[in-house]
C-alpha cells in the first residue's frame, strides 16, 4: 500500500483555503485514512476519511488562521505520509531571491584532440533520469526553466560551452574502453546539444535567465595567482571565457563565477579591467568577520569595481547535500517545500536585501549516480517558486538588477575557497597532488621563459590552462594523465622553441663573432651576456624568424657567453666558454 499526499502550493495566507490531495493505492477494504494537521508538535485538526479499495483519491479543504509551519499527515494501515506548509502574511514586498546554478564540465580532451571523457555531452543528451525524464541535467535545466519561466542565474562555464561548440561545428572523437567513437555534428545526439544551447540563449534574450561567464578552463584562480603569480595567463583565460560566452550564446556577460569561489585580492584588477561588474562569494568563508548582524548576509556589497553577493551557505548546502537525497516522488515534493519554507524563514532578516543561493547545477543530481528524484526535486522547486512569485511571497531576481544597490563597502575579503582552504586540491591526496603541482610548476616556469623570448602564444597558454584546470586536482577525481599530458605538451613546446635558437662562433675577415640563429616561427628577443675576468656586458638582440644576428667578440679573451631572457635575465641554455 502507498499514500501520496500534497497540497496545491507551499505558502498560504491565514484563513486561505488549503486544498489537500490524498491518493491511496493498494487498499484491501474497510480502511479509513486519518488526516492530522500538526503545529509545534500540537494536533490542530484531526479527521477520519473513508476510502474505497483498491485505490482512492480524496480532496479536502482546510483553513488555518494562525501563522507558522504546519505538518499535514495522512495515515492508514500503519503507513503515513507527511508534507509541510507555511502559513504567513503576504509581505509588503516579496522576498528577493537570487538562485545561481554553476553548470560546468572541464575540457576532457588530450593534446592529440581525443576526448577522454564524454561528460559535457552525456550529461546533456543522455536519459540519465529515466523514467522521469529523457535527457541529462544540462538540457533538463533549460527545459524546466523554459516551462516555469522562473528567473535563474546560470554559469554556463566557458569550458562547457567550448565543448558543445566543438561538437556542433567540428564533431568530436571520444575515447572508449575498446575504441574511439566519432560523434559528428549530424549525430542525433548533437541535436539535443543544439537544443540546450538554443534554449539557454533564448531564455537569456527573453530576460528570463542571466548568464555568467568565467575563466576558460576553470582554474582555482585565487590560489594560483597567490602561489604562482600567473596574472597574464588568468587575464587571457578570462578574456577567452568572455569571448566564448559571447560567441556561443550571443551574450555579453557582466557577472562572473569564480571557480571554486576561490577569491584573492590580486584578482581584482584582472576582473575590473575585463569589465566584470559582480561576483558571488561564500557567506561563511568570505564575508565572515564582516558580519555585523543577521541581515548582513543579505546585503549587496561594493568591493572596488565589483558588486558582491554573498551566498547563504547553509541554504545552498541544504540543496547540494541533503534535500537531493530524495528517493521517491513524495520525498522530492516534500524536500522542495522544505527549501521554500527555509527561504521564507529568512524573510525578516532579508528585508530590503536579497537571499542568494549558489551551487553546482548538476552534481547534486548525478553524484554518486544520477537520481531521477533529485531531478524531480528541481522541477518541484521551480514550480513552487513560480507559484510563490504569483502569490507575492518570493521574487526570483537577476543579480544585474541589484548592482546599483551595492553601496556598503566590504574592505577585506579573505583569500580562500568555498571550502575555506585549498586542501581539497593541494594536500588531501598529497602523494598524488604534490607530483602534479611539481610538474605544472615546471610548465609555468617554461611558459614564462617562452613569453619573454617569443611573446604571447595562445596555443601555449591554452595548454597550460588545460594543465591547471582545478577539476583534475580535486581529491576524488585527480587525473594524472590529463595534467601530465598537457604539462608535458607545454614543456616540450617551450623546449622545442628554445632548441631552435642556435649559436655559432665564427671568424670572418679577421673578426671573431657570435652568430645566434632563430629557426622558430616567431621573432626572438634575447639578451647576450658576455662575462670576462674583470667585467660583464650585455647586448640586446631581436632575431626575426629564420634569421641570424651577430655579436662582435673582437678584442675579448677568456669569456663566457650566456643567452638570457630580456626581462628576468633567466638563463636559456648552458653558458659557453670561449677563448679568443
Amino acid at each position: 500500500m502507498s499514500i501520496e499526499l500534497t497540497t496545491n502550493k507551499v505558502l498560504y495566507e491565514p484563513n486561505e483555503d488549503i486544498s489537500i490531495n490524498i491518493v491511496a493505492r493498494g487498499l484491501m477494504g474497510g480502511e479509513d485514512i486519518e488526516l492530522m494537521i500538526i503545529k509545534d508538535s500540537r494536533e490542530v485538526i484531526k479527521r477520519m476519511m473513508q476510502v474505497i479499495p483498491p485505490e482512492s483519491e480524496i480532496v479536502d479543504y482546510i483553513r488555518l488562521s494562525e501563522g507558522g509551519v504546519y505538518e499535514i499527515i495522512a495515515k492508514c494501515c500503519g503507513i503515513e505520509s507527511k508534507t509541510p506548509i507555511l502559513v504567513a502574511e503576504r509581505p509588503e514586498s516579496p522576498v528577493r531571491f537570487v538562485m545561481v546554478f554553476h553548470n560546468h564540465q572541464p575540457i576532457h580532451k588530450y593534446p592529440n584532440g581525443v576526448y577522454h571523457g564524454p561528460w559535457a555531452f552525456q550529461h546533456t543528451w543522455s536519459p540519465e533520469f529515466y523514467p522521469l525524464y529523457d535527457v541529462g541535467p544540462y538540457l533538463l535545466h533549460a527545459r524546466l526553466v523554459n516551462r516555469y519561466r522562473v528567473s535563474i542565474t546560470y554559469n554556463l562555464s566557458p569550458s562547457l560551452l567550448w565543448q558543445w561548440n566543438d561538437l556542433i561545428n567540428n564533431g568530436v572523437f571520444i575515447e572508449g574502453k575498446d575504441s574511439i567513437e566519432y560523434m559528428g555534428p549530424w549525430d542525433s545526439r548533437a541535436v539535443l546539444i543544439k537544443e540546450a544551447l538554443n534554449t539557454y540563449s533564448k531564455l537569456a534574450s527573453d530576460g528570463v535567465i542571466e548568464v555568467l561567464t568565467s575563466f576558460l578552463a576553470h582554474p582555482i584562480a585565487g590560489y594560483l595567482i597567490e602561489k604562482y603569480g600567473i596574472n597574464e595567463l588568468l587575464r587571457w583565460e578570462l578574456s577567452m571565457g568572455k569571448e566564448i560566452t559571447k560567441k556561443v550564446l550571443g551574450i555579453k556577460a557582466i557577472g562572473m563565477w569564480l571557480p571554486e569561489l576561490y577569491f584573492s585580492e590580486r584578482l581584482r584588477d584582472i576582473l575590473c579591467n575585463e569589465g566584470i561588474e559582480y561576483v558571488v562569494l561564500d557567506g561563511v568563508y568570505h564575508l565572515g568577520e564582516n558580519i555585523k548582524d543577521r541581515g548582513s548576509l543579505y546585503r549587496i556589497y561594493r568591493h572596488d569595481c565589483l558588486a558582491i553577493l554573498f551566498r547563504d551557505t547553509a541554504l545552498s548546502d541544504l540543496l547540494s547535500f541533503q534535500l537531493n537525497k530524495a528517493s521517491n516522488a513524495q520525498e522530492a515534493d516534500v524536500n522542495a517545500r522544505r527549501l521554500i519554507i527555509e527561504l521564507m524563514m529568512r524573510a525578516n532578516y532579508a528585508k530590503n536585501g536579497t537571499i542568494t543561493m549558489a551551487l553546482d547545477g548538476e552534481n547534486w543530481m548525478i553524484l554518486p549516480s544520477p537520481n531521477p528524484y533529485a531531478a524531480l526535486l528541481l522541477e518541484k522547486i521551480l514550480m513552487y517558486l513560480s507559484r510563490s512569485k504569483a502569490d507575492g511571497y518570493i521574487m526570483p531576481i537577476k543579480p544585474s538588477t541589484l548592482i546599483k544597490e551595492a553601496n556598503e563597502e566590504v574592505r577585506e575579503i579573505p583569500t580562500t575557497s568555498w571550502l575555506g582552504s585549498p586542501t581539497k586540491w593541494v594536500t588531501e591526496r598529497a602523494d598524488v597532488q604534490s607530483r602534479l603541482w611539481t610538474i605544472v610548476q615546471i610548465a609555468i616556469s617554461k611558459w614564462r621563459i617562452y613569453e619573454e623570448v617569443f611573446g604571447e602564444d595562445e596555443d601555449l597558454m591554452m595548454s597550460l590552462a588545460m594543465a591547471l584546470d582545478s577539476d583534475y586536482y580535486w581529491a576524488e577525481f585527480v587525473n594524472i594523465e590529463h595534467v601530465g599530458k598537457w604539462a608535458y605538451y607545454t614543456i616540450k613546446k617551450v623546449d622545442d622553441s628554445l632548441d631552435s635558437l642556435a649559436m655559432k662562433i665564427q671568424q670572418k675577415d679577421n673578426r671573431t663573432e657570435l652568430m645566434v640563429s632563430n629557426r622558430w616561427f616567431k621573432d626572438a628577443n634575447l639578451i647576450i651576456g658576455i662575462e670576462m675576468p674583470e667585467s660583464y656586458m650585455e647586448q640586446g638582440i631581436k632575431i626575426p624568424v629564420n634569421s641570424s644576428e651577430y655579436v662582435k667578440l673582437n678584442g675579448l679573451s677568456n669569456i663566457t657567453v650566456s643567452i638570457l631572457t630580456p626581462k628576468t635575465r633567466t638563463l636559456i641554455k648552458k653558458p659557453i666558454r670561449i677563448w679568443v
